[in-house]
This record gives structure tokens, sequence and C-alpha cells, in this order.
């Protein structure tokens, strides 16, 4: 079967893409011949290909340059550069210049920084606290008083400087064993001894190790009875642990070796110390300290329910106390080292607000400064310390003193008026005819901005003062 021609033309050929004739033979249809086509012997067609002829070179051509500009919308590969890029370029750019008017017409800022020229200005004055008033007075220059009062029952103790001593005896009971064959009877005060490495510390001198009977008793043969025993002697020493006893006053008989004793409790109650004692001066004392206690406990109570309220003291030592008469439960003569006691205690005191005090100062400075000049709030200290009760109007007082820095100028909500939708130059030149100015200073904010903005808020003012 024949094959199909798929293309007998080749692409168009450049003059530099020149080839050599050859023949191309390709399969062709039965029926080619019949229409007057040349089949060579085989059944094929064949086909010279001939070179492109060259091109005529006229002379202006030669001597005329090529024209090889490009199309900036189309070339011979695609679409040109402004084709291709240029709405992206253009959706940029109206972003940008959208984003710039968003930011100035939200975020436009104006700072400005003022150098004025500056005065030192202080004055002193004298201020009373008057209960009576509910304001600050600049007239009379008073701040309102008032009164505060603290109440309760305060207790206190003081020490007792007598002394006396106070010796005892150790005691305590014992178990006596009677084995003999006989009935024994021990009478009142027997002595029971006990080995004397029991005594801690060791006995000494005339000290002797004994314990007394204090009650008579009959042991029958083969038994045994309880009894109570005190120390022959005071002291500490005789206060031992449980032991065997002997009974003296039978040595030499039958029964010593058969009548004993033991205790099974540590004795106690052996001392021989100085313990103190209440004397007569000692409760007059302590009356004294209670009372002086009582009104140290009620001026702190007094002073923290004063601050409690925001409020201080005009005069600590204007403060009235009324102190009771203190209740002390001892007696002269008690064996204690300290005495207790307690008092009621009342306080009362005028007292002020600080800030009362800062809002005349402010006002005074005002009211005193030349017309023209304005205070610096920064600069503002006042000071003032008590000056007792006023003789003439029998009130509390204060000796104030105020100092601040003046200057000359505009309050900032008039600057800001006149600064407002100037140009940065326009604003300079206003700022610096101001008398008083040293020196002005704007950076307006985005930085492509020209003009202050309208809105008063977007308008910062800082005064330097050097």
């Amino acid at each position: 079967m024949a094959k199909k021609v798929i293309d007998i033309f080749p692409p168009p050929r450049h003059a530099a893409d020149t080839i050599d004739t050859e023949e191309i033979k390709m399969p062709l249809p039965a029926d080619l011949p019949e229409a007057g086509f040349p089949a060579g012997g085989d059944g094929v067609f064949n086909a010279a290909v001939r070179e492109n002829p060259k091109p005529k070179i006229t002379f202006n051509q030669v001597f005329s340059a090529p024209d090889r500009r490009k199309d900036i919308f189309t070339n011979d590969d695609g679409p040109g550069f402004l084709k291709k890029w240029g709405w992206r370029i253009a959706v940029a750019a109206v972003a940008v210049l959208a984003g710039m008017y968003f930011w100035d017409a939200n975020f436009a800022r104006a700072a400005v920084k003022i150098w004025p020229q500056t005065e030192s200005f202080a004055r002193e004055m004298h201020v009373l606290v008057d209960p009576a008033i509910g304001e600050v007075d600049a007239v009379r220059a008073a701040v309102p008083g008032f009164v505060i009062s603290a109440e309760k029952t305060v207790s206190a103790d003081s020490p007792a400087t007598g002394t006396k001593s106070a010796q005892g005896k150790a005691q305590g009971s014992v178990k006596i064993f009677n084995d003999y064959s006989n009935v024994q009877t021990l009478i009142k005060n027997t002595r029971l001894m006990a080995p004397v490495e029991k005594f801690q510390p060791p006995l000494e001198g005339a000290e002797s190790p004994w314990f007394l009977i204090v009650e008579t008793v009959t042991l029958e043969p083969k038994s045994s009875a309880v009894v109570h025993v005190v120390a022959a002697a005071p002291g500490e020493k005789y206060n031992i642990e449980p032991s065997t006893f002997s009974v003296p006053g039978l040595a030499g008989t039958p029964q010593y070796a058969f009548i004993t004793a033991q205790s099974f409790e540590k004795f106690t109650g052996g001392s021989n110390e100085i313990v103190p004692q209440v004397t007569k001066e000692d409760l007059e004392n302590a009356k004294i300290a209670i009372q002086d206690s009582a009104k140290e406990e009620i001026k702190k109570e007094l002073i923290a329910k004063t601050r409690e309220q925001g409020l201080e003291i005009a005069d600590e030592n204007e403060i009235k106390f009324e102190i009771g008469v203190p209740e002390i439960s001892a007696k002269a003569g008690d064996n204690a080292a300290r005495i207790s006691g307690q008092a009621p205690a009342k306080a009362e005191a005028i007292a002020y607000r600080k800030a009362d005090l800062e809002t005349l100062g402010r006002k005074f400075v005002s009211d005193q400064i030349p017309e023209g000049m304005i205070c610096e709030e920064s600069t503002f200290s006042v000071q003032y310390e008590s000056a007792g009760i006023d003789e003439e109007q029998k009130l509390s007082s204060f000796d104030l003193a105020v100092s601040a820095t003046i200057y000359a100028g505009m309050h900032p909500e008039d600057l800001k008026k006149g600064l407002s939708e100037k140009k940065s130059e326009e604003a300079k030149m206003f700022l610096m005819s101001r008398p008083g100015t040293q020196k002005a200073e704007i950076r307006l904010s985005p930085p492509w901005r020209l003009h202050v903005p309208r809105d008063l808020d977007r308008i910062d003012i800082e005064t330097v003062f050097e």
C-alpha cells in the first residue's frame, strides 16, 4: 500500500541557510502519474530542492542604516515590555499612592519643639489651716482643715525592780519497807539518807543528804507504807532522781539492814534563788509608763487613721490627748518580773490635704507672675513647714515657699491653632516671630508631608528648657 505525502514543501529559509540540491524520493499514490506528475521507474515522485535566490542589494540599502527599532508593545518573540508588565506597574503605583494617602490621612503628625527664654519665679507665703472653710481660699491664703480623732484602750506593762530571796525545800514521796520481825515506829522528822552521788551539784561543807518524814508512821513486820518527806535544807541540788534510802537513826541496831525506803519519782521544789518582787514605787512607775505607752499608741492610731483618709496632721505638737487612769492588777509584794495594766486613750488633731497646699501655691503663682507669662507646670515646686498656731487667728499654720520657671508665650492650644495647615517654613517663621522664643524646630510625618495637620490633636508641642 502506498504511503501518504506528509509535507513536500520545506519551511522558508534565509539566504544564509542555503543547502545543496538534493533529490527527495517519496512514495506516491498510483494515480499520480495519470495526473501528469513525472514518476520514476520505481514508482516514486522525484522532487528537486533548490536553494533560495540571493536577494538583490540596491544602492539605497547599502548607504542607508537599517531600522532596528522595535515596537515596545510587540516584537518578533511575542508581546512587548509594556504590554506584558505595564498593568502590573500601574497597579503597584496605585497601591503605593493609596497607601501613602491612607498613612497621611490617618497618621500625619507634627512634632514641634520650642526653646523659650525663661525666668525664675520664687515667693513665700503664710498659710492658715481653717476647719471652718470647705475649699481653698486664695484671698485669705487658707486651706480647709479637718478634725480627726481616735480612741482605744491601750495595754502595756512595766518592769518590777524589787527582789527577795526565794528558798524552797525539795519534797516527794517514798515507800518504807519493814523486813524485820518486829513492829517498827518511825516518828515525825525521822531522817532518811540518800546516796551522796544522787545530789547534783555535789553537796558541800555542812550540807547533809537527809530528808525528813513529815509524820509518824508505824510499820508491821513484813509490811510497807508510803510517807511524805521533805529535804533538810533548801536548794535545787535536793531535787534528786528516784533513789534508795537508809535510816541513819537505826545505825548499830539489827533493824538498820531490814528497814529501808525507796522513791519512784524525782523530788521537786528545791530552790535557793533571788526572785523579783513588786514594790510600791514600781506600781507608781508602772502607772506613768502605761500612760506614756497609751499616749504613744493612740498617736500612732491617729496618724494612721488620718493617712487612710488622704490627710496629714497639721502639727503633731498640737494633738490633744486624753489618757485615763491605768488599771493595774499587781500589788506591792507580789512576786512578778513585770507589772501589766491598761488605760483608755483618746486623741484629736487638725489635718489638711497636701493637694490643697499645692493648689493654693499654683493660684498664688498664677496671680503673681507678670501678664503674658506662663508657668511651666513641670518646674512648679512647693515646700512648706509647720509654723505652729497662728497667734492672731488661733489656727494651725504653715510657711509656704513656691518656685517655678516662667516664660513668655502662648498657651499650647493657641499655638496649635496658629500652626494648623501652615507649611513647614511658614510654621517655623510663625514660632520665631513670637516674643521670647530662642529656637524652634518642626518635624512633619510622614516625610513627604509639607503642611502641618489641620487636626490640633495631631500637633505635639514640647517646650524644652535648658
